[in-house]
């Protein structure tokens, strides 16, 4: 076995021919002839000191040792590649923004090729960060937090927040004679769908109900998985209208009652107290700034 690095055209030509499995193909992609590829796999294998391939009249095959040795091979050609591109590597900057799970499905993924038409040199890399968890990405370039917007030595700016109101799927509203809830006292006996995320207490008081947080009931710590509940017609919710726009607009989920009450929570953009953005993040941070959401 050699102990130095084969010449870089030798490890060009078995990668080729490996690849298309011919040494005339491989030689038509180099532009030499397929004896000079013939000749450089030759030098490859005396320095490997092992055939690399399998030569018979039928389709050109690698050996169990050209096979193993292929794939280090290729490896190496793809990080030499990388290093041959260094300029544009330069002008490419990777921007890492964590959010939470149903903000992104819902108001952030559709709208990013918007940010990417402003700045295309940016390249989003998003991570999920689970309200009330403290679950999300390390080293996040933009942090997104759903909640009350009051955290320790942390800068918030508020991004979303948005009145609530009750809503439940077609089918269950039909169950229940929607038609004839009219007051909110008339949500008695109706399942209530609970989440630490969008709690019911609020709700009650601006309905003039002294009701306590429901204790019963499913629970949802996602407030998308609690919006797919509602429209398979598990039960009765709060809702927002934007979070909630697409089964609205398609009639699968329906608004019950007039009352909005504000909730507690909402949609914050967090910055460390002395750590200044950088210039991509802050481009990112004035165009969520901008949207009409």
């Amino acid at each position: 076995m050699f102990n130095r690095v084969p010449p870089l055209h030798l490890l060009v030509a078995f990668e080729a021919a490996a690849r298309l499995g011919s040494f005339a193909r491989a030689a038509e992609e180099l532009s030499v002839t397929p004896s000079a590829v013939s000749h450089r796999i030759k030098n490859l294998e005396e320095l490997w000191g092992e055939d690399l391939f399998v030569r018979s009249n039928a389709a050109l095959r690698l050996t169990a040792a050209g096979t193993r040795y292929l794939r280090n091979v290729q490896d190496a050609l793809k990080s030499l590649n990388e290093l041959a591109r260094p300029e544009y590597n330069k002008l490419r900057t990777r921007l890492r923004v964590a959010i939470p799970p149903t903000f992104g499905r819902q108001h952030l993924v559709p709208r990013l090729p918007e940010f990417g038409a402003l700045y295309p040199h940016i390249d989003i890399e998003l991570h999920l960060a689970i309200p009330f968890l403290d679950v999300k990405a390390e080293d996040s370039d933009v942090e997104i937090r759903y909640g009350t917007g009051r955290y320790p030595d942390l800068k918030t700016t508020r991004l979303l927040v948005e009145p609530v109101f009750p809503a439940c799927g077609r089918e269950y509203y039909e169950r229940v004679n929607g038609r004839a809830i009219t007051r909110p006292e008339h949500l008695h006996g109706l399942v209530l769908l609970r989440s630490p995320l969008e709690p019911w207490k609020p709700w009650f008081e601006t309905a003039g109900l002294d009701w306590p947080e429901p204790q019963t009931g499913p629970q949802f710590n996602d407030i998308g998985l609690m919006l797919e509940a509602i429209a398979s017609n598990q039960g009765v919710a709060l809702v927002r209208q934007r979070m909630a726009r697409h089964w609205l607009s398609l009639g699968q989920m329906v608004r019950l009652l007039d009352v909005e009450s504000v909730s507690p929570h909402g949609y914050y953009i967090v910055e460390r107290e002395h750590a200044p953005l950088k210039p991509e993040a802050r481009y990112f941070v004035d165009w969520l700034l901008s949207l009409d959401w």
